[in-house]
Formats: structure tokens, C-alpha cells, sequence
């Protein structure tokens, strides 16, 4: 009999195959890598209930499969990864729902949100559609059902299919089976457990799927209004903080030699991911603390080089703003670049509620791995309009152009006058399903801190405000707080 459990793939899976047995958690359908690390106490094979896996930025997780193992799943993150939010999509894929149709492409679901509807259908029919994906957290959806099993799945209106990792005569065998299976009007897609499961868990499966398929088309017969008719699987998201990284690497340097910055520098890309192997590979001969913060400067150096850089604001809600500017660097150590943008548009800057006027010039100052970032605005003759200091997770380089941070809710804002405050901070107390209570005090003291050393600086930032806002944000770098004088 096959066991089940979690598989686990990606750069953070060393990690996580740790958590997940620390907490109970059954690891099955373990790489090659995750056997040699971790010998017995993971299955080369079984049956994986639930996935995790990396995002596709390499900057957090996803967690899809059957609802109640996913939940246990996302009780141990959160336990773990205390600063970084967890997103459970509010429908799961796969599952069938009677959707009534409000317009062309677009049809409202159970609970009233809108989904994005692939076919055609007229205004007020009712429609029964399967979840197949989420896009920019809008749930997309085709035409007919779908009955999710361990090892298939059965989806109206599609061919028949095998999972990648089954390949040879398995495959042709499987396909063999969906064919003479009588399901008329559906096809079947086996998953990748099917490649050990005994032939006849197979044919059960698949005649208990063919049930579960007649009871769905008979309930909705006599559907009327936005109904979820079958299970699918729960997919969350989870974008993880410079913070939560570095636990990540503890987590891992318990099983395997891991450098400091780990997960970070893998998430930089293949261009980098075997220098951090090498590093880890040769812990015996090198420095591994000086070998990974130079690989991190070689990082930082390559994403500076840009004559332009993106700032990726990615919010506790999952969406994200991005800021594009010439870029310049001010410093070399800490790594801090300059972000210059002309202002266009028309309207007030946000949280200071001052005008926006053409000529105006956008400054941000960005030291890399600091929880902190001014964004200073100056009219056409350079005199200074206002100050927008927003408090974020440490800033990461995401090559080859861009920065990425996770935003915290609260910010910091100096107006002309010299009046300062602090801006949303009801609004981070309102996170305590997505942060951590010790991580949401944190930020407050961020957010106070620098309120502090905006008064205390107030007349060199008239002054000169790059370089006293550039020596406030590297205050706060990597360790949240103000370094000691």
C-alpha cells in the first residue's frame, strides 16, 4: 500500500521537508536530492495529497492539493513564517460550480465574486464550469465539470492525458485504461501517483470517479442560481520575506551545509544557483559567512549596472505596483541606488495630499536590505514638496532589473511645513490573519523609529535630503531596527 503525503520541489524544499517532519507531516514522492538528504524518512514513491512548490518568481510558495491536508500545511507556515502573509484562494481548482453568467466572458460564482468565464454563454444562463486557473486572483473558468481523484482526474469535454512524469510503457498503459473506461464525454488525466498505484486501485478509482461524475450532472440539472457542485483542490499563495528566508536557511543548514543568504540568492536565478551549490560544496575549505555576502555584492553590482530598474511593491493582499526610474548608485556600501521619475499625471501623492504638478521629479532611495524606503518629491526648482516613507520587509535584489519587497501597511510622511506622521497604522494592526503579532510590532517600531529620526534630522533633511534620508533607511538595514551609534 502507498503512503500518503506531501511532495515538496524547489529551491525551498530541503527546508520544508524538514518543517513538514518536524510537525507529523509525511513527505512522499521525494527527488533524488531530498532521499540522500534525508534517507528513510522521506518515500521515493506514494501518493502526494497536497504539493508545494516554488512561485514562479521564485519568490515564495504554492501550496495546491486536497483541502483538509493543505490547511494542515498552511497551520505549520504560518506557525513558522511569521512575516509572511498566506493567500488561500477563495475557490478551488477543479472544483464544478453553477455560475450565472453576467456577461460576455464574465460570471459570478457562490458568494457573489466574479470569475472569467473562457466560453460563450448569454447573459443570465446558468453555466456549469470548472476552475482551471487564477489569473491576477480572479478565479478563470471552462465550460463543464470536473471530479477530482488521488491518482485522475475527469474533466467533461477533454481528452484524455497523462501526467509528464509518467513516460514508456506506464504511460501507454494508462492511456489504454482511460480508453476502455466508458466515459463518454470525458477524459481523464492521471496524475503522477498512477505511476506505482496497483492496477486495480486504478479501475476502482476511476469507476468511483465515473459516480461521483453522474451524481454532478445530475444536480445540476436543476441548478438555478451560483452553486459549488463538487471538491477541487485548495491552491494558496505565500510570498515570503527576506525574514522568513533567513529562517528558511536555519531550517536547512540543520540538514545540509547551507551559506548565509540561501534562499535569497537562489531566488536570483540560474545565473547564480551554482555559484551558491559550489560555495556549500566547498564549506570545508572557504569562509562561508565571507563567501556568501561577496556573492550577494556580485549580485547587487549585476542589478545596479541597470541604466533603469523596476521596484516590485508586492501588497500583504497579494497585488503588486511597480515603480520604474533611471537608476544611480549612491553607495556601495550598503548597496543604494537612486530612482528618478518625472511626474505626468495630474491628482494628489498619495498620503500626503499635496498636488502633483508637471515638472515635478520623484526620488526613491533604495538601500538594498533595508525595511525602509523615502520616496522624496520636488517641484521644477527643486524645492522640496513632501517626503513618503514606506515601511516594507528588507529590499531584495530580483534580477537582472528589478527590486522586490513586501509592502507592511504602515508608512511615514514628512509634509512642506515640517509636520510628520504616521499613516495607516490601524491598518497593519488589521493583519493578524497574515502577520505574526511579534512581526506587526516590529513594523510599528520601524514605522515610530523613523518618525523619531525624521524630528530629530529635520534641518539636514531641508538641507541635503538624499544623503540624511539615504543614512536614515541604512539604519535599518536587514536587522529592522536602528543600528547602535
Amino acid at each position: 500500500m502507498l503512503s500518503k503525503g506531501v511532495r515538496v520541489r524547489g529551491i525551498y524544499s530541503t527546508a520544508l521537508t524538514r518543517l513538514l517532519i518536524d510537525n507529523g507531516i509525511k513527505v512522499v514522492d521525494a527527488s533524488q536530492t531530498l532521499k540522500e538528504r534525508f534517507g528513510e524518512i522521506v518515500d521515493e514513491k506514494g501518493i502526494a495529497l497536497a504539493t508545494i512548490k516554488d512561485r514562479d518568481d521564485l519568490k515564495g510558495l504554492v501550496v495546491i492539493g486536497e483541502r483538509d491536508i493543505v490547511l494542515k500545511i498552511l497551520e505549520v507556515l504560518k506557525k513558522t513564517l511569521q512575516s509572511s502573509p498566506c493567500h488561500p484562494m477563495p475557490y478551488e481548482l477543479y472544483a464544478t460550480y453553477a455560475c450565472k453568467v453576467l456577461r460576455e466572458g464574465i460570471v459570478e460564482l457562490p458568494g457573489g465574486q466574479v470569475g472569467i468565464y473562457e466560453d460563450r454563454a448569454r447573459p443570465g444562463d446558468i453555466v456549469i464550469a470548472h476552475v482551471v486557473a487564477y489569473r491576477n486572483r480572479v478565479p478563470v473558468l471552462r465550460k463543464g465539470a470536473a471530479v477530482v481523484g488521488n491518482h485522475a482526474r475527469i474533466v467533461e469535454g477533454q481528452a484524455h492525458d497523462v501526467s509528464e512524469h509518467i513516460r514508456d510503457m506506464r504511460r501507454e498503459l494508462l492511456l489504454s485504461i482511460a480508453m476502455r473506461a466508458g466515459l463518454e464525454g470525458w477524459g481523464v488525466k492521471w496524475r503522477s501517483s498512477a505511476r506505482w498505484s496497483d492496477l486495480n486501485e486504478l479501475l476502482e478509482e476511476l469507476q468511483n470517479l465515473k459516480d461521483k461524475a453522474r451524481s454532478v450532472k445530475e444536480i445540476a440539472q436543476n441548478a438555478t442560481e451560483p452553486k459549488k457542485l463538487s471538491p477541487g483542490e485548495l491552491l494558496a499563495f505565500i510570498p515570503l520575506s527576506l525574514d522568513d528566508k533567513l529562517l528558511l536557511d536555519n531550517v536547512r543548514a540543520r540538514q545540509v551545509p547551507t551559506i548565509r543568504y540561501h534562499h535569497l540568492l537562489k531566488t536570483c536565478g540560474d545565473k547564480y544557483s551554482p555559484l551558491v551549490d559550489f560555495l556549500e560544496n566547498s564549506y570545508h575549505c572557504c569562509d562561508m559567512e565571507c563567501a556568501s555576502e561577496n556573492l550577494l555584492k556580485i549580485i547587487e553590482t549585476d542589478v545596479s549596472r541597470n541604466k533603469y530598474l523596476k521596484l516590485i511593491h508586492e501588497k500583504i493582499d497579494g497585488t503588486t505596483i511597480v515603480i520604474e526610474g533611471e537608476s544611480e548608485v549612491l553607495s556601495t556600501n550598503p548597496f543604494t541606488i537612486k530612482l528618478t521619475r518625472k511626474i505626468t499625471g495630474e491628482g494628489v501623492y498619495n498620503g500626503l495630499d499635496i498636488p502633483k504638478e508637471k515638472g515635478d521629479t520623484a526620488l526613491s532611495i533604495i538601500v538594498f536590505l533595508s525595511n525602509i524606503i523615502p520616496h522624496v518629491y520636488f517641484n521644477r526648482h527643486g524645492k522640496l514638496k513632501g517626503i513618503y516613507i514606506n515601511v516594507n520587509s528588507p529590499v531584495e535584489p530580483h534580477p537582472p532589473n528589478a527590486l522586490w519587497y513586501l509592502d507592511a501597511c504602515v508608512d511615514v510622511i514628512w509634509r512642506e511645513g515640517g509636520e510628520v506622521d504616521v499613516l495607516d497604522l490601524e491598518e497593519l494592526r488589521k493583519q493578524s490573519d497574515n502577520l505574526s503579532e511579534n512581526t506587526i510590532l516590529k513594523y510599528e517600531s520601524i514605522a515610530f523609529n523613523t518618525l523619531k529620526m525624521i524630528r530629530e534630522n529635520k534641518d539636514d533633511i531641508l538641507r541635503d535630503p538624499i544623503n540624511t534620508l539615504r543614512k536614515i533607511a541604512t539604519s535599518f538595514v536587514s536587522s529592522g531596527l536602528p543600528k547602535k551609534p
